[in-house]
């Protein structure tokens, strides 16, 4: 929009200002929205942070726990138990929405046992050790799973609502501003110069009158 572009009229004025009422009202909700957005990116990003962090410490407990199983049953038999049969599980897929955009909610449910802890004929204290830290660490997977596609789609909505706050305060704004600034000065010195046609006018009409008399 050009100044330019729009006349400089009382009713162009009344509309400018009206119209910029609503995108600085636009411009402060979409300020709002940019700063839930990023304290609940960040948030995401502190949690992330820290399940890495726990995960990480379950897989080096789980390595040590593999490596004495190995010495202990050979590979052989670990691969045995690794086929045998496990409590079957279910993956609960819900949504929510932070300022409209939807973000995964994900939890593991535990269904029915469908077969023993550990394979048929043996059922050494490491091998079940070993399931059991495996088994644990599905939740710390689905929970990273869930906070990591919350940040994507957090950080993509975040950098949109940047790119429309960045228009209206550097183009839009100012260009109502300058518009209505240069709308106002029009009409300013048009009223200026209609008072002193006017008073221009009177001065004749009483000199005429003067010669008349």
């Amino acid at each position: 929009m050009r100044r330019t572009d729009i006349p400089a009229t009382k009713s162009n004025l009344l509309r400018l200002k009206e119209h910029f009422g609503f995108v600085k009202a636009g411009h402060e909700l979409l300020d709002q929205k940019r700063e839930v957005l990023l304290e609940a990116l960040v948030e995401v990003h502190r949690e992330a942070g820290q399940l890495r962090h726990q995960l990480l410490a379950e897989l080096t407990a789980l390595y040590s726990v593999l490596h004495d199983a190995l010495l202990a049953h050979g590979r052989d038999a670990l691969e045995d138990e690794a086929l045998a049969p496990t409590a079957a599980v279910r993956l609960a897929v819900r949504e929510r929405t932070v300022m409209g955009v939807i973000v995964p909610l994900l939890e593991v449910e535990p269904g029915a046992e469908i077969g023993p802890a550990v394979a048929p004929g043996w059922g050494a204290a490491g091998v079940a050790e070993l399931r059991q830290r495996v088994q644990r660490l599905l939740p710390f997977f689905v929970r990273l799973a869930e906070v990591e596609v919350s940040s994507q789609r957090l950080a993509t909505e975040l950098q949109k609502t940047q790119r429309k706050v960045n228009a209206l305060e550097h183009i839009f704004i100012p260009q109502f501003r300058d518009t209505i600034h240069f709308i106002d000065a029009s009409l300013e010195e048009k009223e200026r110069e209609a008072l002193f046609h006017m008073k221009r006018l009177k001065e004749r009409r009483a000199g005429s009158a003067g010669g008349v008399s």
